[in-house]
Order: structure tokens, then C-alpha cells, then sequence
């Protein structure tokens, strides 16, 4: 369900516009609402997000090990937990990586699954069980479910409200937007000043978020740094 209240995207990017004087630039508009869109994004990979969490299942077959995950959740960016329901119970079925995989794979076995991983091996997106399901475990259970983190719906019209993060939290997107666009300028200390800001608002919504989940909350940086060495690349807007 869309969030139905919080800083609207002509809220956003007005915001953006102005603290990283850019209004009297060619292109503003677009520039500030691509810059708000990468921030967006960018915050919705730090960590598995309450307001992005969503459930689906899957249809299992006897004897097959993968199945396409886009064609029935279109929307998934991430697996966070999968399991099968015994009497009302949930039964959890492992997450792993590729490395742990490896170790663990039975492809010969047919069985109650046990572990599974996402993989694009093949060039589509699927979650892959181990052993596979065999007709007994078919027949008993027929599906698996899981949880996971969706992509945060891209900011488009000017009444769009972002997935996350709280109201309270939100001007994090405006800060590390201006914070890109400041850098993209030239002004590495207005960049540097605007991401210290981002990263303030961003320590706090991961305690609040810990504590929507019922964890302790944790202390320090977010889990990537935003603008510095993580390797990661920023969009150059100045030709856009």
C-alpha cells in the first residue's frame, strides 16, 4: 500500500533545487528529480527496510529445484527469509549465499527442502532449492513462501510520497541528493556538509527502523558510507 502521507516529490525536489542552487540551471527540474531518485534508491539498499518488506510464495513442482521469481513478484529486489507452513507453523527453509551453496548443494536428491538461494545463472532471476521437492512434501505443503525486500517505487509525479523512509527521516533524500549535486558542482565541502547531514537523519532512521522490527538499535554509520569510499560511482548530472 502507498504511503499516504510524507514529503511529496514536488516537495523533494523544490527542496533540492534550492539548497544545491541550481534553479537557475537548464534542465533543474530533471537534474534535481533524477538526483532524488538515485538517493532513493541508493538509502533502499542500506538495509532491509520495514516499509519495504513483502511477502510472496512460490508453486513448487516434484523433482524441480528452480523457479522464476519475477513472473508472479515483479517487484522483488532482495530475499530476505523463504519457509513452508506445517499446522499453522512456519518452518524455516535456510537463505544462503552462492559460497555457502556451493558446499551444501544436493542437485541429485529429491527431498523436503532444506536451503535455498536466488541465482541469474541462467539469465533470469529464480529461487533455487536444496534437495528438491519431492511429490510427498508436494502434496502435504505445495508452496513455499518468503519474505523479501521490494524495489522502492520510483518518485514520478509531482503528489508521489517516497516508500521510505519516515516522514520524519525523509529530507535524508534531500540532503544526499544535494549532496551529489554540490559534488557534481565542483564544492566538495558543501558536498562533504550536506552528506554529514544525510548520514545523521540516516543513523537515526536505522534506530527507529530497528525498533519497528524488534531489534536493539544499532549505533554508528549506516552500513555503506554514501559518497566516499565504497567505490560506489555518482551520476554526473551536468549532462543530463
Amino acid at each position: 500500500m502507498a504511503p499516504t502521507y510524507g514529503l511529496q516529490f514536488s516537495d523533494i525536489y523544490t527542496r533540492i533545487k534550492d539548497y544545491a542552487n541550481i534553479n537557475n540551471v537548464s534542465g533543474a527540474d530533471v537534474k534535481a528529480k533524477r538526483a532524488a531518485n538515485d538517493a532513493l534508491r541508493l538509502i533502499a539498499s542500506l538495509r532491509n527496510w520495514e516499509g519495504l518488506k513483502r511477502e510472496s510464495s512460490v508453486t513448487l513442482t516434484a523433482s524441480v529445484a528452480s523457479y522464476a521469481i519475477l513472473t508472479g513478484t515483479t517487484d522483488f529486489s532482495r530475499i530476505i527469509s523463504a519457509w513452508y507452513l506445517s499446522s499453522g507453523h512456519r518452518i524455516p527453509i535456510g537463505v544462503v549465499d552462492d559460497e555457502r551453496w556451493s558446499e551444501i548443494v544436493d542437485e541429485d536428491t529429491d527431498g523436503i527442502p532444506q536451503f535455498c538461494r536466488t541465482t541469474k545463472v541462467d539469465g533470469i532471476l529464480k529461487i533455487q532449492f536444496s534437495p528438491r521437492p519431492n511429490s510427498s512434501f508436494i502434496s502435504q505443503y505445495g508452496s513455499v513462501k518468503f519474505d523479501y525486500c521490494k524495489k522502492p517505487t520510483e518518485l514520478s509525479a509531482d503528489s508521489d510520497i517516497p516508500n521510505i523512509l519516515d516522514t520524519s527521516q525523509q529530507m535524508a533524500i534531500v540532503y544526499l541528493a544535494v549532496s551529489d549535486l554540490l559534488g557534481k558542482q565542483g564544492d566538495l565541502n558543501g558536498m562533504a556538509a550536506w552528506e554529514a547531514k544525510a548520514t545523521r537523519l540516516l543513523n537515526t532512521a536505522h534506530k527507529i527502523d530497528d525498533k519497528k522490527q524488534g531489534r536493539n538499535p544499532r549505533f554508528g554509520r549506516p552500513l555503506l558510507p554514501i559518497n566516499g569510499s565504497n567505490g560506489l560511482r555518482m551520476i554526473d548530472y551536468r549532462g543530463i
